[in-house]
């Protein structure tokens, strides 16, 4: 991660490359036009030269000898800036990241004062820090031939602003900080290839947040075995890697307070099983077990915040492959809560494995809620594209609630029904796992509601937001995006209740 400074918004003190804004007419902004008077009008007349206009993104590069520590100048339009929300500054900081990753800078002086609009100068800066970080980060460990022009070269970020916020953004840059190197966690563990990331991988990164006071404890096949959470078990029972449940529990308010429970789809590589995918969409299955790197990610991030309230996450992490042992379709399995399940399609497997943990939470735990996280179906992508994810929620005060933080965050959901007309029939068992051409999000919804029962219960089909390839993205960076980590956060520190 780089550094973030913070100081007086003064032209004599942008280091590196100053970075400036302007109005939808490419008129500098106050502090900005601070810097343009120190060098005499160089960066207006510089901008009037070419076709800068100051659209919302837009973006000009000026070169020239500037007074003071200045190497360069790089004008960012705003457009209406006055109007810009907090999801619209995020959006902007992830291309200013690109950008200044891009041109090669190690040094960025952002100069920001007033906006007298509807987003408040710190709020903006917290939310363009937060950007400018999703889009500098790279995932190139596995590149060896990199020269160094290549490399990463970005070190430090200024926050040149009024003084009167420099106290109160000293906290937010911190608490931030602790969020963005969790969500940097979620995201590496998506992009890594299943031959690394695999389930005894994942408790490894869950060892590892003991240290921030989590309670991790994890049960290996044995032990799944014997409490009767066969779903999960059938999922991963053709890999020569076995399967885990890991439990983080954290616990930043009293005793007293309720517990929540995250639940994370962590299926490490699927094939599909004996409904083999086809090629074109086997690739990128390394990202169907986003729904557990969220929700490791999020409980780093509640510890590093130190966030008052207690959660428990849970990860079913499995591989789903093929083998003589692999489960088939036809197969009648009877799960932890006790209900059998006709296997309609292997390939629709995570809901097995999130049946079995949703049951077994809340037995075991008995949380005041529920949610769950899984890159569950395809049909949620047909139905809403990468903008949104898809909620599915029994409880109206959480819809609420997540709805907010998701835009508030820029990670927006969209409700879906859940009406049980949409499940999946079958003649010989209780439920069937099939999927369905029409609706086929809420067909796997359905069937989650019956394990979570009468608890109060959302799931979030994140399928379409977890990892960036085909479709546009609600959070527009390389690879996977780490989505859901900000955005339970918000939730849990602001709406929870």
């Amino acid at each position: 991660m780089f550094k973030t400074n913070l100081g007086r918004a003064q032209a004599t003190t942008a280091k590196g490359t100053a970075v400036v804004f302007t109005d939808d007419k490419a008129r500098l902004l106050e502090e900005s036009a601070q810097l343009d008077e120190l060098n005499n009008g160089a960066i207006a007349n510089a901008l009037k030269l070419g076709r800068f206009q100051g659209s919302m993104k837009e973006m000009e590069l000026v070169h020239g000898e500037f007074e003071g520590p200045t190497k360069q100048v790089l004008a960012v339009g705003l457009g209406k800036f006055k109007t810009l929300g907090r999801r619209e500054w995020f959006l902007l900081g992830i291309s200013l990241g690109k950008k200044l990753d891009q041109i090669g800078t190690r040094e960025a002086s952002v100069m920001l004062g007033d906006l007298n609009g509807k987003t408040s100068t710190p709020e903006a800066a917290i939310a363009l820090i937060e950007g400018v970080h999703m889009g500098m980060y790279r995932f190139d460990r596995f590149k060896t031939e990199q020269k160094p022009h290549q490399q990463a070269k970005f070190r430090t970020l200024n926050i040149l602003t009024l003084q009167r916020y420099i106290g109160d953004l000293r906290d937010q840059v911190e608490l931030a900080e602790a969020t963005l190197e969790s969500v940097d966690m979620t995201r590496e563990m998506v992009n890594l290839p299943p031959n690394i990331a695999n389930p005894l991988y994942m408790v490894e990164r869950a060892e590892e947040l003991k240290e921030l006071g989590i309670k991790v404890t994890v049960l290996d096949e044995k032990q799944l075995e014997k409490l009767g959470m066969n779903l999960m078990l059938a999922v991963g029972r053709a890999s020569k890697v076995p399967p885990r449940l890991i439990v983080m529990e954290y616990n930043g308010a009293a005793k007293s307070d309720p517990k929540h429970a995250v639940i994370g789809k962590g299926v490490m590589f699927d094939t599909g099983g004996y409904n083999l995918k086809p090629s074109r969409a086997i690739n990128t299955m390394k990202c169907d077990m986003g729904g557990a790197a969220v929700t490791m990610g999020l409980m780093k991030s509640l510890a590093k915040r130190g966030s008052k309230v207690n959660v428990v996450g849970v990860c079913g992490c499995v591989m789903n492959m093929i083998d003589g042992d692999g489960f088939l379709p036809d197969d009648v399995i009877t799960g932890y809560k006790g209900l059998t399940v006709e296997i309609g399609n292997t390939d629709a497997e995570g809901r097995l494995v999130l049946a079995d943990a949703i049951a077994y939470t809340i037995d075991k735990y008995k949380p005041k809620q529920v949610i769950d996280l899984a890159t569950l179906t395809g049909a949620v992508m047909v139905a809403i594209g990468g903008q949104y994810a898809g909620m599915f929620s029994t409880n109206e005060a959480t819809a609420k609630g997540l709805d907010a933080a998701g835009k508030e965050t820029g990670e927006r959901l969209w409700r879906l029904p859940i009406d049980d007309a949409y499940a999946a029939k079958t003649d010989i068992a209780d439920l069937n796992n099939d999927g369905s051409p029409y609706g086929g999000a809420s067909t796997a919804a359905v069937f989650l509601k019956k394990f979570a029962d009468k608890t109060p219960w959302t799931h979030l089909d994140i399928a379409g937001v977890t990892f960036n390839e085909k479709i546009p993205s609600a959070v527009p960076v390389p690879g996977a995006s780490g989505f859901g980590v900000r955005l339970l956060t918000e939730y849990f520190e602001k709406h929870a209740k």
